[in-house]
């Protein structure tokens, strides 16, 4: 993917409404979208502003304080924590599967920032937003995890996964500036493993059928985690139309 120079964006580029995702889902719940910056100008066709935001990028992105702290209650979700995916099992160098990187995150430390997540969006005031960087990778996989638990078709979660393909050149622009050292030659970008700039189907597909084949399905990985069935019901309770 080629990132043209250009003028930093003024608003969110990857923001959308979750609930629009499946006739199944109520709007004005969940939104998921890149990471806010400072001065953005308020977004029209969502419900705005957030009364919670779930921040899942790790705590040294971005800038120290939180451009919504004002307006929301901010949480810190920093779900890549454990995450490594870059060795084998004898410290050989393996190609990058940005699946893989994915199903890190629904195991140890990662996991229960996303059981925190899945707690906050069946009970904390709403809208809640979810983001990290891009709206994509740690961003994808909570919204996949909560949209599994109150059992939205699979269809329907990669469709939803895949918009984000579209506005990356965008987010990175905004990353790029967002970042606290801001990386501007292209080369960084060129550098970087080609699906961390896109949002292939195979990558989300990987996390669904891990839930699925998890003993109790996604349900069944949610309490192994430390979630309970009370939030399970509160979450689809909110969530469901």
């Amino acid at each position: 993917m080629s990132v043209e120079t250009s003028a930093v964006p003024d608003h969110l580029v990857n923001l959308r409404d979750v609930g629009a995702a499946s006739a199944l889902l109520r709007t004005d719940v969940l939104l998921r979208s890149d990471a806010p910056r400072a001065g953005d100008v308020e977004p029209d066709g969502v419900a705005w502003p957030p009364r919670t935001v779930l921040d899942l990028r790790d705590p040294d992105e971005g800038a120290e304080a939180h451009p919504l702290a004002g307006e929301a209650e901010v949480r810190s979700l920093p779900v890549l924590t454990g995450a490594t995916t870059r060795a084998g099992s004898g410290g050989d160098v393996v190609p990058f599967d940005l699946g893989r990187l994915y199903l890190e995150m629904l195991d140890g430390p990662g996991a229960r920032h996303l059981v925190a997540g899945a707690e906050a969006v069946a009970s904390d005031p709403a809208p809640v937003l979810v983001h990290c960087t891009a709206g994509k990778d740690r961003t994808g996989v909570l919204v996949a995890v909560v949209l599994a638990l109150v059992g939205v078709d699979r269809r329907d979660i990669v469709a939803d996964y895949v918009r984000t393909d579209a506005n990356m050149p965008a987010v990175i622009v905004r990353a790029r500036a967002t970042a606290r050292t801001p990386r501007k030659d292209a080369h960084v970008v060129a550098a970087l493993p080609p699906e961390l700039l896109t949002a292939p189907a195979h990558a989300i597909e990987a996390v669904l059928a891990a839930l699925a084949a998890h003993d109790g399905g996604a349900a069944g990985w949610f309490t192994a985690h430390g979630g309970d069935v009370a939030t399970l019901r509160s979450l689809r309770d909110r969530l469901l139309r």
